[in-house]
Parts: C-alpha cells; sequence; structure tokens
C-alpha cells in the first residue's frame, strides 16, 4: 500500500482499522512494527503513532515483552458487548420512537432500504450486509437525539462491527434485513415499547456468541 505524504498518521490509522474491523487481519494476531512500516512505506514511528491511536478505540493492544497486537474477544468480552447492545439499541429505539421527525424517520426507512436490496442482491457479501446492519443500527442510535448515548456508542463501535460480523457466520443473511422491519416500523410509528422489545430482538444471544467462540478456537 503507498500512501500520499499529506496526514500520514490518519490514513495508517484508517487504513489499519478498516482492515481490522473487516476481519483482514485475525483477532490476536501479532503486529510488526518493522513490517508494518515496510508494507506501508512509512517510518516506524508513523506506525507507532497510529497504533497508539488504534489501542484508544480498543482495536490493538500492546502487551508488555510481546509486542502489538490485535484484539480478541474472549467470552467476557462477548459478555459486555452483548450487554451493552442491550442496554444502548433497545433504549435508543425507544427514544427514537419518541424523538423521530419526519425527517429522521425518511433517513430510517431509506437506510433500511437500501440495507434490504443488499441482502437480496449480494447474500454471500457478508462483510457489506455486515455493514449495512451497522449502519441501521448507528443510525436508530443518532435518532435518538442523546448526545451521551452517541457518544457512548461510538466508543464501542468498532469492536461492535466485529461482533456483528460473528453473529452473521452461521446466519441466514437473506433475512438480515427483513429482521429489523419490525423495529424500524415501529419506531416510525412512535411505539416505543415495540421499538424497545424489537431491537432487543435483534441482537443474538450470547450463549451463540460463546459456543461459536469456542467451536472456533478448536
Amino acid at each position: 500500500m503507498k500512501i500520499n505524504k499529506q496526514s500520514l498518521e490518519e490514513q495508517a490509522t484508517d487504513y489499519l482499522r478498516d482492515k481490522i474491523v473487516k476481519g483482514e487481519m485475525d483477532q490476536g494476531e501479532k503486529i510488526v512494527e518493522s513490517t508494518l512500516a515496510k508494507d506501508l512505506e512509512l517510518s516506524r514511528s508513523t506506525v507507532r503513532m497510529a497504533l497508539n491511536t488504534l489501542s484508544h478505540e480498543g482495536l490493538v493492544v500492546q502487551k508488555p515483552y510481546a509486542g502489538w497486537h490485535i484484539f480478541s474477544l474472549d467470552e467476557e468480552d462477548l459478555w459486555e458487548l452483548y450487554h451493552l447492545r442491550v442496554a444502548l439499541e433497545s433504549q435508543a429505539a425507544a427514544m427514537a420512537a419518541e424523538r423521530a421527525s419526519e425527517q429522521d424517520k425518511q433517513k430510517l426507512q431509506s437506510i433500511y432500504k437500501e440495507y434490504y436490496e443488499l441482502c437480496a442482491a449480494v447474500p454471500s457479501d457478508i462483510q457489506a450486509i455486515c455493514d449495512a446492519d451497522f449502519r441501521l443500527h448507528r443510525c436508530v442510535v443518532e435518532v435518538s437525539g442523546s448526545k451521551r448515548m452517541e457518544k457512548a456508542y461510538s466508543q464501542i463501535a468498532n469492536q461492535l462491527q466485529s461482533y456483528l460480523c460473528m453473529t452473521h457466520e452461521d446466519y441466514d443473511v437473506t433475512q438480515s434485513a427483513l429482521s429489523h422491519k419490525p423495529m424500524i416500523d415501529a419506531i416510525c410509528n412512535g411505539d416505543k415499547e415495540t421499538a424497545w422489545a424489537e431491537a432487543k430482538a435483534n441482537i443474538t444471544p450470547l450463549t451463540e456468541h460463546c459456543a461459536q467462540l469456542k467451536k472456533n478456537s478448536y
């Protein structure tokens, strides 16, 4: 990869973030600064600054005497992310049902339509479907009108995208968008109780993730 001379650290950060979130770099994978710097044609200090930024986002960790590694999600991490999703996304959906303007509703419906059409057109493109899934949930959080909730969601957004990819590993992705329709309908109809319940119903139970995690470890 060649990076131009402008904002080298930011470009390196964006490049690595994208590869990690999309699963192109394996969880737990060791990162060798010198090798990465050579591959990106950057100085080690620039790569180190990019890695430091990603460490604050929870995407890489620096282990004593072992260097940098891609983050990994163990059962405890999955437990936390599951409950964070339930708390934030369910409440956001209920608040969105109360606060969404007509413009907000149109935006939600437009994003949902794109999501639905993507699932129908390219069901084999898991990454694109995961990205569309995340965009819809993030839009719901934005429509909730709570800046604090939006900030909290942003802090775990990168790990949530990896979490979403895990949920689609053994799931019929052609149904991915359809499963969100009751939530979007409830928000647009101002039904906060149903919006809350449907948002929660869309979050894959933790036990299924743990089973998949254990399976992948063998």
